[in-house]
């Protein structure tokens, strides 16, 4: 593990303000992780876990409490240092898998190399991530939709890992696939993990979770475990 943890919440709070009265989706939140972890966070529904992974992601920013990626402070980050740092340093895994559905798998997976980059992509760089999620050659051509849903996550997990990011951020990796196909990705998951890729996922499915290495639960806004 590295001396210093890739993400730190320090008393977090996130309250919405809503005309009937103000919602707090998180209340006091304070944990950390470390390089290589692989942490699993569990809840009911409404008890805070997608506003909590909005926050790691830095898609929003807390109300109150402090926030450290890699030791960063978000909440002194202007709007265009926190897109960098999504860019450059969290890697994002949806359920849905997000794919551009116009663009072939290698344009997909080399995308936010061409944001970070403002320019032309080696498309060699691609291939290689795609190779290490075990995605046959022959489909780098084809476009997502021409792909099964596992084979769409494999893509997508590659576009995640495209820019060598600290942390990955899973929602739901496995919630749209069939139990076997979902058996893959994790152990794919799992290879990362070994291979010191940092990973936070959130699931619903405890089976899923036992793939982790540490189950965070959450309830009412607040770590409960």
């Amino acid at each position: 593990m590295s001396e210093q943890p890739v993400m730190v919440f320090q008393d977090v709070t996130k309250v919405y303000p809503l005309p009937a009265g103000d919602v707090t989706a998180l209340d006091g939140v304070s944990f950390q992780v470390d390089r290589g972890e692989f942490i699993s966070i569990m809840g009911p529904s409404g008890s805070g876990k997608s506003t909590l992974l909005n926050l790691m992601g830095c898609l929003d920013i807390p109300t109150t409490g402090d926030i450290f990626i890699s030791g960063t402070r978000i909440g002194d980050m202007s709007d265009i240092e926190l897109t960098n740092l999504r860019r450059d340093r969290i890697g994002f895994i949806f359920q849905y898998f997000n794919l551009f559905p116009l663009l072939n798998i290698i344009e997909n997976v080399t995308f936010p190399m061409m944001l970070k980059s403002q320019k032309a992509v080696d498309p060699e760089k691609g291939k290689e991530v795609l190779r290490s999620v075990q995605l046959d050659d022959s489909l780098f051509t084809h476009t997502p939709t021409e792909l099964s849903g596992g084979q769409q996550q494999r893509v997508a997990i590659a576009r995640a890992l495209i820019n060598n990011p600290d942390i990955l951020l899973c929602d739901e990796p496995t919630g749209n696939l069939d139990s076997k196909t979902g058996a893959g990705i994790m152990d794919l998951m799992t290879e990362l993990n070994r291979n010191g890729t940092t990973i936070i996922m959130v699931t619903h499915d405890p089976h899923i979770a036992e793939y982790s290495r540490r189950t965070t639960r959450i309830a009412d806004g607040r770590i409960v475990l």
